[in-house]
């Protein structure tokens, strides 16, 4: 492995370097995009990454340039800078802020535009120092992600310590004399015992184990570079982590990982006005293959990153004032997130247990006749073999078919795709799975070295997808798929390494590129690492429970998963392990994921699958009322992911990006903000209440004259099945799409603009053909309203050339103010215009 050669004395002699004695620095070094420091044995460039970040990069060799990561996009230009030299001070300087490095102590800054302050570390790393003896303090050896292997506890602590920070632990274990060796537990991973800390000695070697960290006399695992970066504030917050089922959404650690319904990103936005994101060489972490070697933890003064890899680690340091400013500088760093289909802003209607083709036609046939809208339907495993693969050997099986169509579902499957997408205006995506069944082709792959050795789901038969060649093969076997109809791919499984989703991903997007280059890209996946949003997929939370408690948990989902870069997040609606929905629970659900990015159901093949006519006639028809406000908000929601991709303004929210100073929005995780002015506060509890907090402002509820003063709770009981609880900010602008079956069937009718009095609004309506990768030259539509609340007016001007049949070309309007509803005139909406009140 890379870091095969380096043994333990050396690593650290090499890392753990004292930091009494401080080399000369060095004179100013340019390099292609910054300045390179030396250190001793070690270097740190200070470099341009992105339009509006910075790139920290400690190196063993003199760097220029940073380290190739799936997570970190190619930039095409940079922005200028100006070298900082002064006194002992050198770094960057540029449009954005600033970061420079003491070149004798190795203090570090980094400033804002204006010139504040925003990051002041008295020593940036352990590492930087000019010396090369060993260190003695366990303080500077901490390892993210290890636990010791064994050992003896000390006696001054043998049952472990409790209540201890990182530091607290690291310094009790200095101050114990039979201590060398210390182990921490991270908040994410308590201890049944309750201890969080461990003094030890004689420690014989470290095992990989999330939520632990640390450090010692012991064999060492890969080189590891830390950083600290004090607080700037006295209580700062973090966004951004990822996380799992009821995680908070600020957090104060994370270790990266991928795994079912969880995942935690090498990420954070502070609320002291920056993001972090650290990047390794290493594809994940030694013995720990779904794990990848960057972490943080605040022990409540600094932020410690530990990031392994040799021969240089990267830490990515953005100026970003508000959550907003954040996911911008995150995107511009690993990739704009790109639009899906226009379809996939529909409803996509999942399950496991299609049983055969007069069942799937049927199915679909149900959805039109009961006028439910749906754009889309989704198989597991049935659509391409009649067997799940979960009980093959390692060598497969001759007879299993990875790359063709199970003949009981698809007997005929062309024409069927054909009659499903013409007649039904049902579009397909099918299931895959990261790993081959088929004997002679894990032959082929074991021979060309494609496989790897997984404890994982499918064990040796998992694929490599790290691999070019691999990933080139794998998409040559899916362009027939893409030829008869298949339209999309839901990956499922793809745990077996943490960048695993990512090379599939660019594996079916080269695939699909190949094919037809002008074809958006979409796939759902069951994880994510920062990065994947700029090939325009989605992320669901995995396989999680049918319960009241489960549903609810989504909103935090949403809002952390959206903080780390996940652009598009969705859920298995109704559930997915557990015993039958009632029409209760998926009744609430379906008007919970009517408003997350995409909304789809999902059920086990021994389950009812989740589709509302099989619920009974109540129950269908609030259903059917959740259809259709997902479908009439579709022109707000593909506006708002148009404004995503260009300002990293996100389409669903946490309430703290719109009120940061809000102590309650700053943790809420029952309710969340669509667009700029849309609060949903849906029924998650099983007694059919609603509680919403609205904050300071003027709220009125959806579609409705009644208004509420801010800040306030809004309690309701006895809420109806087929209402869900839904608040507007005065000033509003929300444009809504007439009733449709489905989005091949825009306009549909003139647009409908709900204006809500009380303060001026604005909003971009922005159209294009719903397909392609036009949009990303300019192939847009826009319709730039404003409204002026002391007129009582409304008015647009347009702008782009885009010009299809699927354009609104009569836009009618509602105003709203506590009086009363006025309607303005049915008008032409192919030119500027002006709705007066």
């Amino acid at each position: 492995m890379w870091w095969s050669r380096f043994l333990a004395v050396a690593v650290l002699a090499v890392l753990l370097l004292p930091a009494a004695v401080a080399a000369a620095p060095r004179p100013l070094v340019r390099s292609s995009h910054g300045v390179v420091v030396q250190f001793g044995k070690h270097y740190v460039e200070l470099a341009v990454a992105s339009k509006s970040g910075f790139r920290v990069s400690i190196a063993t060799t003199s760097p220029d340039g940073g380290v190739s990561s799936p997570m970190i996009v190619e930039q095409s230009s940079l922005p200028s800078f100006t070298p900082i030299s002064k006194g002992d001070w050198q770094g960057v300087q540029t449009s954005f802020g600033a970061i420079q490095i003491n070149t004798t102590s190795a203090a570090f800054q980094m400033l804002d535009n204006k010139g504040s302050v925003i990051i002041d570390s008295p020593k940036l790393s352990s590492a930087l120092s000019a010396s090369a003896g060993l260190q003695e303090d366990v303080c500077q050896q901490a390892v993210p992600g290890y636990d010791a292997s064994g050992g003896t506890r000390s006696k001054s602590a043998p049952n472990g310590l409790q209540n201890q920070t990182q530091t607290s632990c690291c310094q009790a274990c200095n101050a114990a004399s039979d201590c060398d060796f210390f182990v921490f537990a991270l908040p994410s991973a308590p201890d049944p015992s309750g201890a969080n800390c461990w003094l030890l000695h004689d420690v014989p070697g470290m095992n990989p184990r999330q939520g632990r960290i640390s450090g010692g006399n012991a064999p060492s695992p890969p080189p590891v570079i830390d950083f600290t970066l004090p607080a700037a504030s006295q209580s700062p917050l973090y966004y951004g982590a990822g996380g799992g089922a009821g995680d908070p959404i600020t957090h104060t650690s994370s270790s990266a990982s991928v795994a079912n319904t969880h995942f935690q990103a090498p990420y954070y936005w502070s609320t002291d006005g920056y993001s972090a994101l650290g990047v390794s060489p290493a594809p994940f972490k030694e013995g720990d293959v779904q794990s990848y070697p960057a972490a943080w933890v605040f022990d409540g003064s600094n932020v410690m990153w530990t990031i392994g890899g040799d021969p240089q680690v990267d830490l990515y340091l953005m100026p970003a004032a508000t959550a907003y400013d954040s996911l911008d500088c995150l995107w511009d760093v690993t990739g704009r997130p790109q639009l899906p289909p226009r379809y996939a802003f529909g409803f996509l209607a999942g399950r496991w247990g299609w049983v055969n083709a007069t069942y799937i036609h049927q199915m679909l046939s149900n959805f039109r006749s009961g006028n439910f809208p749906a754009d889309a339907f989704i198989s597991d495993f049935e659509w391409y073999t009649p067997e799940p693969d979960y009980n093959l050997p390692n060598s497969g099986s001759p007879t299993f078919k990875d790359f063709t169509y199970n003949n009981i579902t698809f007997p005929n499957p062309v024409q069927q795709l054909q009659d499903y997408r013409k007649n039904l205006n049902f579009r397909f995506g099918g299931i895959r799975k990261p790993r081959l069944g088929n004997s002679q082709l894990l032959v082929m792959a074991k021979n060309k070295g494609w496989l790897i050795d997984s404890s994982y789901t499918g064990g040796g038969r998992n694929l490599n997808y790290s691999i070019a060649d691999l990933r080139t093969w794998y998409y040559e076997q899916h362009t027939h798929f893409l030829k008869e109809g298949v339209e999309f791919w839901w990956n499922d499984e793809g745990e077996t390494q943490y960048f695993t989703f990512h090379w599939w991903n660019e594996a079916q997007y080269d695939g699909l590129a190949a094919y037809d280059k002008s074809k958006r890209f979409f796939t759902i996946n069951r994880s994510y690492s920062p990065g994947m949003s700029r090939f325009g997929l989605s992320v669901w939370t995995g396989d999680i429970s049918v319960s009241f408690e489960s549903m609810a948990q989504q909103v935090g989902y949403q809002i952390n998963w959206n903080m780390a870069g996940a652009s598009f997040v969705t859920c298995d609606t109704g559930g997915f392990s557990g015993p039958d929905d009632t029409p209760l629970l998926l009744t609430r659900w379906y008007f919970v994921s009517a408003f997350l990015g995409i909304m789809r159901v999902h059920s086990t093949d021994s389950d009812m699958p989740h589709f509302p006519f099989l619920y009974g006639q109540q129950a269908g028809n609030a259903m059917r009322k959740a259809l259709e406000l997902r479908y009439q908000l579709l022109p707000m929601h593909y506006s708002l992911a148009h404004g995503m991709y260009t300002s990293g303004r996100p389409v669903f929210r946490g309430m703290f990006f719109d009120y940061p100073t809000d102590t309650v929005c700053q943790t809420i995780a029952t309710q969340w903000m669509d667009g700029d002015y849309l609060l949903v506060s849906p029924v998650l509890s099983q007694d059919n209440s609603s509680s919403a907090y609205l904050p300071a402002d003027t709220w009125y509820e959806f579609n409705t004259t009644t208004t509420h003063t801010g800040p306030t709770y809004i309690n309701q009981t006895n809420v109806a099945l087929d209402h869900v609880p839904l608040f507007v900010k005065q000033g509003g602008i929300l444009p809504l799409g007439p009733v449709i079956q489905y989005t091949d069937l825009l306009p549909g009718g003139p647009l409908t603009v709900h204006v809500y009095d009380g303060a001026d609004g604005a909003f971009e309506l922005v159209e294009d053909d719903g397909a392609t990768l036009e949009y990303t030259s300019g192939a847009t539509l826009k319709s730039h309203f404003s409204y002026s609340s002391a007129s009582q007016t409304l008015s647009w001007t347009k702008s782009g050339s885009y010009s299809g049949s699927d354009v609104f070309t009569n836009v009618q309007a509602l105003l709203f103010t506590p009086q009363g509803v006025k309607q303005g005139s049915l008008t032409d909406f192919t030119k500027p215009g002006t709705i007066k009140f």
